[in-house]
């Protein structure tokens, strides 16, 4: 193998708890109260999960077909202009680049630097303080720098930050598993009060939904590095798949625990819910407990996104869509460094904002692109039946077809329920309406860049 053409180093290993960190982030940590509150029936809670674990799975079978169909740096982009053509492989580009991931960074990074206070008040400023800022950026860089030197390295960071969040996971869990049979648990199928049931519609459960995917999602990141993988053809649908199962597994624990000990009740009126449970459970120490939790937690999902993202760009590069530097590699380390280093400071440019309302904009406008993956598979199996397929989704169009359904009822939910003449901030499946209108407008601009912006990168080509 030639000098400009590093060996791949991601073994199986590091690409299923690459799926696995892609996915476990701080939300099964907040997310339960908001969809008990939606769905207050503990069976049927209990069930949504369930639902939403089935989702995912089909959507595993759904991106490793289109994974191992497509063996290349970018993964979704690829998908796209594979399916649909460079000017909707953009738009999606654009929404990555400029929102979704570099904001999501800066978000989670500020979360993980919040975290830090708490664990060491000395250190860490307020939420809001410089300190906290320049913690969070200190963050962002140092994963990058890490990026930087090869992505082996920066998978065994990632590494250790997953097993730490199961460990973490796995005492919540066992600290629950102890209160069964005390006298102040609250019975997992302690009975709902009476008004809360009879405001159970099937708006109840879409309301739930995006919560629910947000939680879950993330199996897609790891087709993003495809090329860095060990025999990704082999490997790639294997580390989709048993990464998702093993967090639905997870997640179905922690919710049991959750149940547990405070009940659907509990859930319901306890924002801080997984405080609660790891105080109950440790004492004192619980709080210290879940806050150093949830700070690897953040760690460890800023640096997935950090070490796959920018392989999109570099994808983009190889379409015309971005300045051929972009998709430069480093003939040392094999990784995309002026990439990773766009991706930093954009990222740190959000850091000095409050743009949450931002990155909030754009979770629903991701399940627009789930939708046209989930179609594309569809597409492609009619259209080029003769491409070869080393991994093929089991059942089909089972999987597909699922995941298809599912993202349209979330998109439809979200952008075709009626909002009530005066109510200027209606929460649609928890986007207000400002947002939804600001997501949607991010990717028209999107669309209007793609001739001009195409137009630059050839001038400069």
């Amino acid at each position: 193998m030639s000098a400009s053409a590093p060996e791949r180093k991601l073994t199986l290993l590091d690409s299923t708890l690459l799926v696995m960190g892609g996915i476990i982030g701080v939300g099964i940590f907040f997310n339960p109260h908001t969809i008990a509150e939606r769905v207050p029936v503990p069976w049927l809670y209990f069930s949504l999960w369930i639902f939403g674990g089935l989702v995912a799975i089909a959507a595993g079978f759904t991106f490793a077909e289109l994974g191992t169909t497509f063996p290349r740096a970018g993964g979704w982009f690829v998908y796209l202009r594979a399916v649909y053509g460079r000017p909707l492989a953009f738009v999606f580009a654009w929404v990555v680049l400029t929102v979704q991931s570099t904001g999501a960074i800066a978000s989670i990074a500020k979360f993980c630097a919040e975290r830090v206070h708490i664990l060491a008040p000395g250190w860490v400023g307020e939420s809001g303080s410089r300190s906290e800022t320049v913690a969070a950026a200190l963050l962002v860089l140092s994963v990058t720098v890490v990026a930087l030197s090869g992505v082996k390295r920066a998978a065994l960071v990632q590494n250790v930050c997953m097993l730490t969040k199961l460990v973490v996971i796995a005492a919540l869990v066992v600290g629950a598993l102890l209160f069964i049979g005390r006298e102040d648990v609250v019975p997992a199928a302690a009975a709902v009060p009476a008004a809360a049931a009879h405001t159970l519609t099937v708006g109840s459960f879409l309301f739930a939904l995006l919560p629910l995917f947000y939680t879950l999602g993330g199996w897609q990141l790891v087709g993003y590095i495809a090329p860095e993988m060990k025999d990704p053809v082999k490997n790639l649908p294997r580390a989709i798949l048993l990464g998702v199962l093993g967090v639905v597994v997870v997640y179905l624990c922690v919710n049991a625990s959750y149940l547990t000990v405070l009940g659907i009740d509990g859930l319901i009126a306890d924002k801080g819910f997984a405080q609660t449970l790891s105080q109950r459970a440790f004492g004192p120490l619980g709080e210290k407990l879940l806050a150093a939790g949830m700070c690897i937690s953040a760690f460890g999902i800023c640096a997935v996104n950090i070490i796959t993202t920018p392989w999109v760009y570099v994808a983009m590069a190889k379409e015309g869509l971005f300045f051929e530097s972009v998709g430069a590699l480093s003939p040392r380390t094999g990784v995309p460094q002026r990439a990773l280093l766009i991706q930093a400071a954009i990222t740190c440019v959000y850091l000095l904002f409050t743009l949450g309302f931002l990155v909030d904009s754009v979770v629903f406008v991701e399940w627009m692109f789930h939708l046209l993956a989930a179609l594309g598979l569809l597409l492609l199996r009619w259209r080029q039946p003769e491409l070869p397929r080393p991994f093929r989704s089991p059942l089909y169009p089972l999987a597909p077809l699922v995941y298809l359904l599912t993202a349209c009822v979330v998109v439809g939910g979200v952008l075709l329920q009626p909002v009530a003449p005066g109510e200027a901030n209606v929460e649609l499946l928890g986007v207000p309406i400002e947002r939804r209108v600001l997501g949607v407008s991010i990717v028209l601009l999107g669309a209007l860049l793609y001739r001009p912006w195409r137009a630059l990168v050839e001038r400069a080509r």
